[in-house]
């Protein structure tokens, strides 16, 4: 865990480090306000320790600062003993908690770790998984009741695994957490504490249970299999991924498949190793030329290093266009059965599969419920939408059939299957993993529920008692946004090995593959498939990958288009060339499925965040009022298609311009999130959420009365109406709220109209 300490006093800034650098902390230091302020923006740390009295800009304002901006970090502030109005003030400015000097270092332990442990996902004071178990408190790790001896490092690495159960983290991931802002590590330095860590857990039994996650980075991931009456007395063993298994199955299905392909292009060389007795004539030496080429493409995407590496050397001889010489006909002679050998080798061992990913199910849905009649009528829903229900009674067996599974989306009875923890834990597991599994819970209609759900990752909610029908109307809205969700990638590539190879790489992870070998089809597909990224070969027939990307950028709607190139070349001027016509990056054929999955996962990151920029208020963080308006668009075309109800709630603080007025508009900025932050409480299940501006936040209700949304948001305007805020000048003063309800479509049928009502025009 990482600490930010922004403290002037050089004898104080030395015991609390000292004191939380003992307790496996990462620390931080800023001498004052303002360089505070910098560090907040340069990490993300898991608790802000702040001196009330500090240079250049004092604690409560930065504290005050840090929630304008929307950083919602938990802040611990240290205080004098007589100093009670600092303690109020720096409270009302966003502080989560305070410690009065001189500072008892046992307190500050404690209120450390009581500010910890209120992070998105609850977590109990002992922190467990397995039998392998964690005490904060004391530092002290054990797994089945045996004690693990770590160095600090290991300690705070497996903490930080534990502490994000399934989420994967990327070594820059780690670096971040685990070291400081001044002291950065090399990458190679976290590779060790990770083998260092496994081997310490492996030699008490826990084998295996920090996994490397393809491309990704390392998680925990323990997925331990377990007789019930053995749980304590067998050893923890961590199948073989799913995502890994699926795509070594389809590798060698892709084998079979194209080992004719591989055979025909063997051909074309044996025939120019056969010529080579006289002059091999211009046209089979560029014949063979371009199959070399295309073997050294794909053969090490089978592990077939060695046989890319000899396919390469071919290409290059023949690619030269002086005569043969009598060494380079002999190494060719000798090169060309070699790789014919290594070609059959392969199609020896490699043998298909019956347990292939291939399936004609295109949605696979998981129902944990005892109800024996719920998933045969859900079954008749979907009828002929290609879409297969499973029903699973227990939790425990969905818990082990998910631990090999990946469904489209789970359907859990929270109220009527397993123990809440557990149920919790695993809804936590689904909302983390990579893709996560969208979950519908059903469960009894209370706020607290609702609220604890969402933080734990249910994407959808409804209140028992429910239908099947119900249950289909969510299912289907969730399975939609999820598909919505889904990465769109085309790839051109004119080999179909490649695009079949990448299917298998890139399809596990959520990404949906559209292919096309015939460039001159290229624009036509891009606009139908809208793509969120694209991949181009470099060497294409008729039109170069080059010339596509040069062809893409002049148009500005695809100007931003995240665009990977796929070359065998690895001569500084192919890379030049990618790079001048407006390519984002390169990866060297043949693929290798990690090194792919980073590359895209780095240009979408970028990607997202433009788009995050575009459609979401930067005050507020909720969805702004060109997005938010688009998703209640959407939900009255749902209600007209269904024949449901649809509100619009508008709740604006009546008297913002007065406060920006008369406080600044950094108070009247404090009152905004802070109301946001409080609506993203109380409504986490299907409703709309944006800010229009001019204090003005927007609602949107699927199903719901005028009558029931205001039965709804009674509490959280009782909640809101009573904020107390506190100016820069020690002023304290509390917003008005008003609040306005439509309904359509007696209202409107629209939202410009329904809005107009509202506002009373």
């Amino acid at each position: 865990m990482k600490i930010l300490l922004i403290e002037d006093d050089e004898i104080l800034v030395s015991v609390l480090a000292n004191s939380l650098t003992q307790n496996n902390y990462v620390v931080d230091i800023a001498p004052d306000g303002y360089a505070g302020w910098e560090y907040s923006q340069a990490y993300n740390y898991d608790l802000i320790l702040i001196d009330v009295g500090l240079p250049k800009l004092d604690g409560i304002s930065l504290c005050q600062r840090l929630r304008s901006a929307g950083n919602s970090t938990p802040i611990l502030l240290i205080t004098a003993k007589d100093a009670t109005s600092d303690r109020i003030r720096g409270l009302d400015a966003g502080a989560d908690d305070y410690l009065i000097k001189p500072l008892d270092l046992g307190e500050l332990q404690a209120r450390v770790r009581a500010l910890l442990r209120r992070g998105d996902t609850p977590v109990s004071l002992l922190l467990e998984i397995g039998g392998l178990r964690i005490d904060p408190s004391s530092c002290q790790v054990t797994f089945n009741d045996k004690l693990l001896d770590l160095t600090p490092k290991e300690y705070s690495l497996l903490e930080l695994f534990i502490r994000n159960p399934s989420r994967v983290f990327s070594r820059g991931n780690i670096i971040e957490h685990l070291w400081t802002f001044d002291d950065p590590p090399q990458e190679e330095s976290v590779k060790s504490h990770i083998k260092g860590l496994r081997q310490k857990l492996k030699a008490v039994g826990a084998v295996d249970w920090i996994e490397n996650v393809y491309g990704l980075g390392y998680r925990l991931h323990p997925a331990v299999k377990e007789a019930r009456e053995q749980r304590r007395e067998e050893k923890a063993k961590l199948p073989v991924s799913n995502i890994q298994q699926q795509f070594n199955q389809a590798m060698s299905k892709l084998w079979h498949q194209y080992e004719g392909l591989m055979q025909q292009r063997m051909t074309v060389l044996q025939e120019a190793a056969t010529a080579l007795t006289g002059e091999l004539p211009q046209e089979l030496r560029k014949s063979a030329e371009k199959e070399a080429h295309k073997l050294a493409g794909v053969l090490g995407m089978f592990e077939l290093e060695t046989g890319t590496q000899i396919a390469r050397e071919i290409e290059q001889i023949l690619g030269k266009n002086a005569k043969l010489s009598a060494a380079q006909k002999t190494q060719l002679r000798s090169q060309i059965p070699e790789l014919g050998n290594l070609i059959n080798l392969m199609g020896q061992k490699s043998h298909p599969t019956t347990t292939l990913i291939a399936e004609e199910i295109s949605q696979r849905l998981l129902l944990i419920d005892p109800n024996p009649q719920l998933s045969s009528q859900l079954q008749q829903l979907v009828e002929n939408l290609s879409i297969s229900w499973q029903q699973i009674t227990e939790l425990e067996e969905a818990k082990n059939l998910l631990q090999t599974t990946s469904p489209d989306l789970v359907v859990l009875n929270f109220s009527e299957v397993g123990h809440r923890q557990e149920s919790l834990a695993l809804l936590s597991d689904l909302a983390t993993r990579t893709p996560p599994i969208p979950v519908l819970v059903l469960a009894a209609d209370e706020l607290a529920e609702r609220v604890t759900l969402a933080q734990y990752g249910a994407r959808g909610f409804l209140a028992q008692p429910v239908t099947s029908v119900q249950i289909w109307d969510v299912a289907s809205q969730l399975l939609q946004r999820t598909h919505d969700l889904r990465v769109n990638v085309l790839v051109v590539d004119d080999d179909p090995v490649i695009i079949a190879a990448l299917r298998s790489m890139l399809e596990p992870w959520g990404m949906r593959v559209t292919a096309l070998d015939k460039p001159l089809r290229f624009w036509e597909v891009l606009q139908s498939t809208t793509p969120d990224l694209l991949i181009l070969d470099v060497e294409m027939p008729d039109i170069s990958g080059i010339e596509l990307c040069q062809a893409v950028r002049t148009d500005p709607q695809w100007q931003e288009l995240p665009i990977v190139f796929l070359t065998a070349h690895r001569d500084i001027e192919t890379v030049q060339q990618v790079f001048a016509v407006g390519g984002d990056d390169y990866v060297i054929k043949p693929v290798v499925g990690a090194e792919l999955l980073a590359r895209i996962n780095h240009r979408l990151e970028r990607s997202r965040l433009l788009q995050s920029l575009s459609t979401k208020d930067p005050l507020t963080g909720l969805a702004n009022q060109l997005q938010s308006s688009r998703d209640l668009q959407q939900l009255i075309a749902q209600a007209q298609k269904h024949q449901h109800s649809l509100c619009l709630a508008i709740l604006s603080v009546t008297d913002l311009r007065q406060i920006n007025s008369k406080y600044g508009h950094e108070t009247g900025n404090q009152v905004l999130q802070r109301w946001s932050r409080l609506f993203q409480s109380a409504f986490c299940s299907d409703e709309v959420l944006g800010y229009w501006g001019n204090g003005e936040f927007v609602i949107g209700f699927s199903g719901l009365t005028k009558l029931e949304v205001k039965d709804r948001l009674g509490n959280i305007l009782t909640t809101i109406r009573q904020q107390i805020f506190t100016a820069a000048n020690g002023d304290r003063f509390q917003a008005v709220c008003n609040c306005a309800v439509v309904e359509y479509p007696q209202d409107g049928q629209n939202i410009q109209f329904l809005y107009q009502v509202a506002i009373g025009l």
